[in-house]
């Protein structure tokens, strides 16, 4: 964006504040959405009330002049997300990817303005109740471990933030459900819908007195709406917790996840590999245990947790016929499984020690045991191989990655100067510490600055991330038949990659009415690690010459004319610029649209009914990747990998009802349509996603 566009854009801005409208935003308590949502917020001895908008653009300030964005459970089950990655639809700057209706494939998926495209990485940090769960050695997503019907809310950060998450540049963390309110309640909910599509779910809870129990039961499949593009996940959940004092408690949290996708065979015809002909037909398996147990505690100056983890998670990845069947011996098919866990620590402290100021202290604690197992259901080795194992007539290859260890703690300090309801200033600081015991240690800064009158504030922010590289880097050091001698002396020296990161961001509310915000930012990136994939030994691990720059503008909005009606709405402008260490460059990232949109609408009527509606537009947009070679060369994308743009149109309609005679409150039936003008859209060359589908299905909640 040049300057003239930006004066132009920073008029409009002025203009729009003046003029526009959107929600009551939060006092900047740095508190989770579902902690502050309808709650009494102390600050100064002041006490306020504020009620957030249930949108998903609108995002929450924090008191170190950052954001995040929340997807509550209710705007999930609005937009009739049955993945995890389609719950994110509606967040600005964030996209996903699909080849089918539903579920998740490997390799990259997710992006948040820019960054997730490059494979193998760990840009984009997935969390569940603040832990880890991932694909930690290929840095991927892997929804399919994620069970919507487990989610309570999901948090978006789609910046560094060192005093809210460490290595990584954007960070998701799913916030898990349980039982709330005194009572006991369960829900059955059954819907289906286009190409077998079926979702079931049962859950029961409990809360009475010092002990609280959640547990669910689900499972989601569809036949997909070509061969090879089925899905299946079910899922088994418990959240319980036990109130030990009055300010001390512990929780603790299972969920085990099976899941199943295909992805289907492009349109054209594939090219031969090593002199077979590779479908592109496969079939990705996630089978996960995860765990976490918290022991929180909260007085009125001090409060915090102290979390243990477990994530357990065997993927695998087949290469099949078109019929969906595995390759029988003799006609080389692939199999890939990974077995990944991931465990450790999270300590954290919010010290209120003296009147406007906060004291942010923690630590985290990440371990990985992981390896890679790959053969053939033939005699052939593994594409790329030199010498091999052979076990059972199958050509096999073993990669025994080492341990590893991440410790990070973390301080960050604030005060508030003045009334929330007056002038207000908020300045900030914070610094995390990485200790690597495989990579090189790094140190990344954060400082912030909130300047306010009432219910404007403008905030300005910098912070600095470190991505650390995921295991796979060193592949080919690793395999038990590496030719390379003395592998450990070369990643040694592989550095993290640093991205210092610029915000400042203006938002204005009209309490219950309506707010406008405006938030513009630059990445500046260096460093770009390499995989170690196969081939000649790199002489380097790290781009000392190239380097990255992203820069965005995102808009939002949202408006009540009246009771019972709101609209929101989201766009973001990116510009990225790229250059390797090839002098190459590129004023395109794959996934980066130049231009995102996305609105939506929600209207109560008759009493008991409700519409919903949303629309996501993305255009010039590249497929492709960023694949971390041997060469840290940049390749310019081409007119060949520009996707037509897109714009989706979806929308629900839904009854509530009680029904006393049978303990019923809160129930709905409803109806849905997905892509309702039928668009043809692709997020890949050769991979058509689905047209207009329909869902239809219940909610029946008993207390």
């Amino acid at each position: 964006m040049n300057k003239t566009g930006r004066i132009v854009v920073a008029v409009l801005l002025l203009v729009l504040v003046t003029v526009s409208a959107t929600w009551a935003q939060d006092s900047g308590t740095g508190k989770s959405a579902d902690q502050e949502d309808g709650k009494k917020l102390v600050l100064d001895k002041i006490t306020v009330t504020e009620t957030r908008y249930d949108n998903p653009v609108t995002p929450v300030d924090t008191r170190y002049s950052t954001q995040y964005n929340v997807v509550t459970e209710e705007q999930i089950q609005e937009q009739n997300s049955y993945d995890f990655q389609s719950t994110l639809r509606d967040v600005p700057g964030v996209m996903y990817q699909s080849k089918n209706l539903m579920g998740s494939q490997t390799s990259h998926s997710l992006y948040i303005r820019g960054r997730g495209s490059s494979h193998p990485s760990s840009d984009v940090v997935v969390q569940f109740d603040g832990a880890p769960r991932y694909g930690g050695l290929f840095g991927q997503v892997l929804g399919d471990g994620i069970a919507v019907p487990t989610i309570g809310s999901i948090e978006i950060y789609k910046s560094p933030q060192p005093s809210r998450f460490g290595s990584g540049y954007a960070a998701v963390n799913i916030l898990p459900k349980y039982m709330k309110k005194e009572g006991q309640e369960g829900i059955l909910s059954f819907n289906g819908g286009s190409y077998g599509s079926l979702d079931e779910s049962v859950s029961a809870g409990l809360r009475k007195g010092l002990f609280d129990i959640y547990a669910s039961q689900s499972y989601t499949t569809t036949d997909g709406e070509r061969a090879n593009s089925a899905s299946h996940q079910q899922s088994l959940y418990a959240n319980t917790g036990y109130q030990l004092t009055k300010e001390w408690n512990v929780r603790f949290l299972i969920n085990q996840v099976n899941g199943s996708t295909e992805a289907p065979r492009p349109d054209e015809t594939p090219n031969a590999v090593n002199g077979v002909s590779w479908p592109g037909a496969e079939r990705y398996k996630t089978d996960t245990l995860f765990a976490t147990l918290t022991v929180n505690h909260e007085y009125e100056r001090a409060s915090g947790y102290l979390k243990g983890y477990w994530n357990d998670t065997t993927f695998d990845l087949l290469q099949e016929l078109t019929n969906g069947n595995q390759y029988a011996n003799g006609t080389g098919g692939l199999w890939s499984r990974q077995k990944v866990i991931l465990y450790g620590a999270r300590a954290r402290e919010t010290l209120r020690l003296w009147q406007g100021g906060e004291i942010l202290v923690g630590a985290d604690l990440d371990m990985t045991r992981l390896k890679n197992t790959q053969q053939t259901y033939s005699g052939l080795a593994p594409t790329g191989a030199g010498a091999a194992s052979v076990n059972g007539g199958k050509a096999r290859r073993v990669w025994d990655f080492p341990d590893t260890r991440l410790l990070s703690p973390y301080i960050a300090v604030s005060h508030t100067f003045g009334r929330p309801e007056a002038f207000h200033v908020t300045p900030s600081a914070g610094l995390r510490y990485f200790n690597h015991d495989e990579f090189q240690n790094k140190t990344a800064p954060q400082a912030g600055l909130t300047v306010g009158y009432a219910h404007t504030d403008l905030k300005i922010n910098y912070s600095r991330g470190i991505n650390y590289p995921s295991p796979v880097v060193l592949m080919n050091f690793v395999r038990t038949d590496t030719p390379v001698a003395n592998a450990e002396q070369y990643w040694r020296n592989i550095k993290p990659e640093i991205v210092d990161h610029y915000e400042v961001g203006l938002s204005h509310s009209w309490p219950k009415i309506a707010s406008v915000g405006a938030t513009v930012f630059r990445d500046k990136g260096s460093d770009r690690f390499l995989a170690y994939m196969g081939g000649t030994i790199p002489t380097q691990f790290n781009d000392y010459i190239g380097h990255y720059e992203i820069e965005g503008l995102e808009l939002t909005g949202t408006v009540t004319p009246v009771k019972d009606l709101e609209f929101f709405s989201a766009a973001t402008w990116l510009t990225t610029e790229a250059t390797g260490a090839n002098g190459v460059e590129s004023d395109h990232i794959p996934y980066t649209p130049g231009f995102q949109f996305q609105a939506g609408a929600k209207w109560r009527f008759l009493n008991n009914f409700q519409i919903f509606a949303d629309m996501q537009h993305l255009s010039n947009l590249y497929q492709g990747t960023f694949v971390r070679n041997n060469t840290l060369n940049t390749t310019a994308l081409t007119a060949k990998d520009k996707l037509n743009d897109i714009t989706l149109v979806n929308a629900r309609i839904s009854y509530r009802f009680d029904r006393a005679s049978l303990r019923l409150s809160d129930s709905k039936v409803f109806f849905a349509v997905n892509n309702i003008f039928d668009r043809d859209y692709e997020y890949a060359k050769g991979y058509p996603m689905p047209g207009t589908t329909f869902f239809g299905g219940f909610t029946l909640k008993f207390n």
